[in-house]
């Protein structure tokens, strides 16, 4: 057990853990000093260990995406840690039960997405010494755009990177106007006010039949669960200034990728509605990462159907196992 104060796992609904899991899951509220990131922040990070006998193949370091929050990713963590890793996975700034952002909870805004990476490297940082190497850092949709940050800004050393449907290229926001708007209504004061026309209202998730997710129902329902039960866990529509922020980060990603200098795996989702899977493959081309599509997959892969979820397991495990990690 560490010396951080510790925090409680979040089950709606008497959604139970997966078998075994529990035993090895530790949470925590780790508390970031103020500085160039801004002010203080409370983030809540969970540490899980290896579920195999024997030495822990390392440590991946887990960002997850926008709204997301820790226990989304249970199944996942399971999943890995039965291949032998121990999993480090955190509540982003102003999301879960890290701290908020605004005084307005709901409100989804960052300043700047090098904020977030440096949280990340901040965490990763802080925890090393607990964990065993080799460290591999991991994201999902914004959270493979903060990885990717991370390591570009030199903010954060792994040996690998592994990235699902990283957001690189907005499918909604897809041409120049758009983003030149967008940054300038930002720029003229609207950068704390909710992007309009957005089907997500209050933190409630959609309807099934209207999600962009995953084609899972039972996958959806369950995720969808912690919003409808858990009010403290909800984060609204993007502000102007997210978008702005992830806008800047991606351009900055796609800028530097020749740069990037170590083994990358770029997974996209071939059904993906909200992030461009060509945007995907243009990085990893020019990174000189790893590419592969899941066709018919929506945007979560890690909540997709089995067929589709356990090609994209395996397609990470055959690089883990060609990269020797």
């Amino acid at each position: 057990m560490l010396d951080f104060d510790r925090a409680d796992l979040v089950q709606p609904g008497g959604h139970s853990v997966p078998d075994g899991l529990g035993p090895r899951l530790s949470l925590y509220f780790l508390d970031r000093p103020a500085g160039d990131h801004g002010p203080a922040q409370r983030l809540r990070v969970m540490l899980a260990t290896n579920g195999t006998d024997g030495e822990p193949r390392g440590t991946i370091f887990f960002s997850p995406g926008r709204t997301e929050f820790i226990e989304k990713y249970l199944e996942t963590v399971d999943s890995l840690t039965q291949r032998g890793f121990w999993v480090v996975i955190m509540d982003p700034r102003g999301q879960g039960l890290s701290g908020r952002i605004l005084e307005d909870r709901l409100r989804s805004y960052v300043e700047t997405f090098q904020d977030y990476a440096d949280d990340l490297g901040w965490i990763c940082d802080t925890l090393a010494p607990h964990c065993p190497k080799p460290f591999i850092a991991m994201g999902h949709s914004m959270g493979g755009t903060i990885v990717l940050h991370a390591v570009l800004s030199a903010t954060l050393s792994p040996s690998a990177v592994i990235c699902s449907a990283p957001m690189l290229g907005l499918v909604d926001v897809d041409n120049g106007l758009m983003r030149s708007g967008i940054r300038a209504l930002s720029a003229l004061g609207l950068s704390k006010s909710n992007l309009p026309f957005q089907k997500q209202r209050g933190g409630l998730p959609v309807a099934f039949a209207d999600n962009k997710l995953t084609s899972d129902r039972d996958r959806y329902r369950r995720w969808a669960s912690f919003f409808q039960d858990t009010p403290r866990l909800r984060v609204g529509e993007p502000t102007f200034g997210w978008i702005a922020a992830a806008l800047n980060s991606m351009a900055f990603i796609n800028r530097n990728a020749p740069q990037l200098g170590i083994p990358g795996l770029m997974v996209a989702a071939g059904g993906d509605q909200i992030v461009d899977p060509a945007s995907i493959e243009q990085f990893a081309m020019k990174s000189g990462c790893d590419f592969h599509v899941v066709p018919g997959a929506k945007h979560e892969l890690f909540l997709e159907r089995d067929v589709m979820r356990n090609e994209f397991l395996g397609v990470i495990d055959r690089f883990l196992e060609e990269q020797a990690l």
